[in-house]
Parts: structure tokens; C-alpha cells; sequence
């Protein structure tokens, strides 16, 4: 046997011989059952040491490739590990031509519509965290820790619920941020909030006999209620989000609603609302479905106690998710369950994915209890609050008394164009020609249940974009709208 070893090659010199003596194998050059040479004489042909031979072949069968016979020696397997893993060499079937891309990015609430290549380069897309604002030096060394000290976890499964210590530091943040009183064992860690909205729907299928939902309205939401066979009520918001008085009559009804910061328009159900809302449920037999997306960042007032916190436990199933306070890559949500419906809320997390991440529910717990999450989300705020600031003088120095909402508290803010502006998809296409991407509500990961509503309203997320990156942005919308016909030449005066 004849191997080409370098021995000022990179490459440890047993797995030069490793590697050469496998790919004889595979290529039928040593078939099975011949014997290779003695490690000694090997070694002594390639004027290399006996161990480092013995390492070679010591792995080769650890893999398979060879077998060892006591004093006989190593013998090339009559079975390879890869004729294990190789389940036939046929090409694949065709399985028809490749179906064309959707218009539109059909999850594109995930993040990056069209796909992260060809992202703008200044990007009002809606949700996305400051990514040079991730606390990247705690997180490593939490991690850091957390590796050399619990290691032995990555090897275990978890309670399907989520880790006790998550569970436990996500009940008193939410007891003395939203006025959420729970208990850890009323609390469901899921894969970010979707997951969360999809298993309380599933857990209540079968006490509900019809769907009730804000319009418009998240569209991860929509998904989930229009997958299901069953009727759906549409009701409208207002300047100040769900408007009680259309809430449906029927009884057993599920209703979602985003009530702190109304997704998209940005609105926040007043205290009257929110308890005609309660009333409503209890009247009816019916429960709610809190998403609490981006309650974490407000700037103008005191938030309002969350609804869970006003119905103490028995009709509001509360959402929350961390991919907006800390990093939509950890994928980790939450749900609050009343605790009657905790157990069976636990086995329905176990059949759709037997538990999280153990490593990222641990280091999270650890951010949360070491008060790392606070002083992260002071952080978060100031940005944020420059941010928005500086979108609002940016609108308002170019394109004059602009109306907007939603502008008190989350990571985007609606512009309800005036009269003679052109079509809020007309300038969503425009802009992304010159590398901005603002949207209008169908892409902005909204869905409106109207067909005929009116395409008068862009969805600006200015979490992600500096202060220098926004004003350029607007320049660019201000040249886009005052370019587009005559009528607009009026804004020329607001150039300067």
C-alpha cells in the first residue's frame, strides 16, 4: 500500500493516512476482507512512527471502514458506513417544472421580504431589532459560563414547557412590567410568539365555535385564522384600535387583538375598550388572545396594564416574545395560560416540539434574573426613541403637517398619505428601484379582511436604521413623491 504523505502539510499526519486509506476503500482499491499492512511496517514505509499509524487505523474502525481480529490485524468491512447512509445512487425523480415565486414573500413577517439577498440597503422593514445593539459581550459570557459549568444539559431534554428558571424570571418581569400576575406553571416557552399564537389556538379548538379578529390585522395571525375551518369575524379598528361596540353576538367565540400597540395602525385600546372587551368575553363565553408583540418600548406616557392583567386569569391567553427586545435569532416566545388549561397546554407544547433550545432558555433566564434585561431595554429605548424622533422631524421637515400613528410606543409608526400622493404601492415600488424599502400594509406584514380598503398607508420600522440612514431615506421618498407628476410640485418648496 502505497500512501503520499506531506509532513509539512497542515494536516496531522494520521489523518493524511486516514483519509487516503478510507478513499482506497471507497474507491474499491482495498476490498472487503483484505487485510491492511501491520501498523509496523506501515510506519517504517513512510518513515513515520507506529502511533501514528495505530491513531489512523484506531479511527478507521471506529468509523467502520475497518474491523480489528484480535492478533490477526485490521480487514476492510464487508458492510461501509456509507453504503448505510448512501439510500440509492439514482438521480432524483422529476417531480414537475419549479413552481414560480410568489409576488409577494409568502412568510414575510419573518423578516426579510424577497429573500435576504437583495434586502434595501435603507430598510424601514417592520420588527427588526438594532443588530449593533445586541449585548453581545454579557451574552458570550453567560454563555461562556454557562458551557464550562452545565454542559451535561446539552445532552438532556427539558420540561416541554420551558426550563423552571425561564419560566420563573419571565413571570415577575411580567408581574411588575405589565401587571401580569403568574405563576410559573401558568407559563408555555415557546419558538417565538408564532408558535405561541398557533398552540393557543389549537388548545382552544375545541372550545370555540367561531373566530373573531382585529382587521387589519397581523398577518401571521390572519394565516392561522383562515387555515382553520371555521367562520371568521372581522372587526375594524379605529384611531383607537378594536372597536368593542361590532364585537360579534354569537357565543364561544376566540377573538385575537393586539390592544398596546395595534398591529399595524399603531393604536392603543383605551381603558374603556379594553374593559368592554372583558365584559364582552364573559358575556359570551368566549376567550381572547393577547399578542403583546412590541409592548416592551414606550415613549410618550405610562403603558396601560396588559388586559391579562385586568381579567386576573380566566379568559386572556397573553403572547409575549423576546425577538424584539433581545434578537428574533434566539426564537423564543411565551404564552400565559389560565391555570386550568396549563396541563394540557404542556402535553400540546410536548406533541408539536417537545421543548426549546436548553442552551438559550438557560443564558436567557440568566439575562433576565442577573437584571441584564432592564438595563439592556433602557438601552433599547433611548435608540429607539432617537430613532423615532428623527423619522418624525425627517416627515415632518419634508412633507410638512403629515398624519401618523402609532408613533407612542413599538419599533414602526403608520404615515396616512394625503390626498393627490400616489398609491402607497406605487411609492413602496419606487422607492425599493432606489434602495429604500418602505411598505405598504398587504407587505408590511399586514392583512386587511377588506378587500376594497383604500391603498392610502405605508408601515415605516425605524428600529433598524440609524439617524444619518432615516434622513437619507426620507430625501430619497421627498424625491420619489415630489418627481412623480406635476401636482406634487408643491413639496418642492419644502427642499430647502
Amino acid at each position: 500500500m502505497e500512501l503520499i504523505l506531506h509532513l509539512d502539510a497542515e494536516k496531522p499526519l494520521q489523518a493524511q493516512i486516514f483519509d487516503q486509506i478510507r478513499k482506497m476503500i471507497l474507491d474499491g482499491r482495498l476490498a472487503a476482507g483484505v487485510a491492511l499492512p501491520p501498523t509496523r511496517n506501515l510506519a517504517m514505509r513512510h518513515s513515520v512512527s507506529r502511533n501514528t499509524v495505530s491513531i489512523a487505523y484506531d479511527r478507521l474502525a471506529a468509523e467502520g471502514y475497518v474491523e480489528s481480529r484480535s492478533t490477526k490485524g485490521f480487514f476492510v468491512s464487508e458492510i461501509l458506513p456509507d453504503d448505510l447512509l448512501r439510500i440509492s445512487s439514482r438521480p432524483a425523480p422529476d417531480n414537475g417544472p419549479r413552481p414560480e415565486d410568489p409576488p409577494e414573500a409568502v412568510l414575510c413577517f419573518a423578516g426579510s421580504p424577497g429573500g435576504g439577498d437583495d434586502r434595501p440597503a435603507l430598510d424601514f422593514w417592520v420588527g427588526r431589532s438594532a443588530a449593533s445593539a445586541f449585548p453581545l459581550p454579557i451574552w458570550r459570557r453567560i454563555v461562556a459560563r454557562l458551557l464550562d459549568r452545565e454542559s451535561h444539559y446539552l445532552t438532556d431534554y427539558s420540561d416541554p414547557a420551558g426550563l423552571p428558571e425561564l419560566r420563573r424570571a419571565i413571570a415577575e418581569y411580567l408581574g411588575r412590567s405589565r401587571g401580569v400576575i403568574a405563576s410559573p406553571d401558568q407559563i408555555i416557552v415557546t419558538s417565538g410568539g408564532q408558535e405561541a399564537l398557533n398552540l393557543v389556538v389549537e388548545l382552544l379548538r375545541t372550545r370555540s365555535e367561531r373566530l373573531a379578529i382585529e382587521t387589519p390585522c397581523y398577518v401571521g395571525a390572519s394565516m392561522v385564522f383562515r387555515a382553520r375551518d371555521m367562520e371568521i369575524d372581522a372587526v375594524p379598528v379605529d384611531g383607537q384600535g378594536l372597536q368593542t361596540d361590532l364585537l360579534p353576538e354569537n357565543g364561544r367565540s376566540l377573538i385575537y387583538v393586539t390592544p398596546s400597540h395595534q398591529f399595524p395602525t399603531g393604536a392603543t385600546l383605551p381603558l374603556s375598550r379594553r374593559l368592554a372587551l372583558l365584559r364582552w368575553a364573559e358575556d359570551t363565553d368566549s376567550y381572547i388572545i393577547e399578542d403583546d408583540y412590541d409592548s416592551d418600548f414606550r415613549y410618550d406616557g405610562p403603558p396601560l396594564t396588559a388586559l391579562a392583567g385586568l381579567d386576573e386569569g380566566r379568559r386572556v391567553f397573553y403572547i409575549g416574545t423576546f425577538s424584539k427586545s433581545v434578537g428574533a435569532g434566539l426564537r423564543v416566545g411565551f404564552a400565559v395560560v389560565p391555570r386550568f388549561h396549563w396541563s394540557e397546554a404542556r402535553m400540546l407544547k410536548a406533541r408539536m416540539s417537545n421543548g426549546q433550545s436548553w442552551l438559550e432558555q438557560r443564558a436567557l433566564s440568566e439575562f433576565l434574573l442577573d437584571g441584564h434585561f432592564d438595563r439592556h431595554l433602557r438601552k433599547l429605548t433611548k435608540i429607539y426613541r432617537a430613532r423615532r424622533n428623527s423619522l418624525i422631524a425627517a416627515l415632518t421637515t419634508r412633507f410638512g403637517d403629515v398624519q401618523l400613528s402609532g408613533q407612542e410606543s413599538g419599533l414602526h409608526l403608520v404615515w396616512h398619505l394625503p390626498p393627490g400622493f400616489p398609491s402607497a404601492r406605487d411609492i413602496q415600488m419606487r422607492a425599493r428601484e432606489r434602495g429604500v424599502g418602505v411598505y405598504a400594509l398587504s407587505s408590511g406584514a399586514a392583512y386587511d379582511f377588506n378587500p376594497d380598503a383604500p391603498d392610502r398607508t405605508l408601515v415605516l420600522g425605524y428600529s433598524s436604521l440609524d439617524e444619518e440612514q432615516i434622513v437619507r431615506a426620507v430625501d430619497t421618498l421627498f424625491d420619489i413623491i415630489s418627481c412623480s407628476a406635476d401636482r406634487f410640485a408643491p413639496l418642492s418648496r419644502k427642499r430647502s
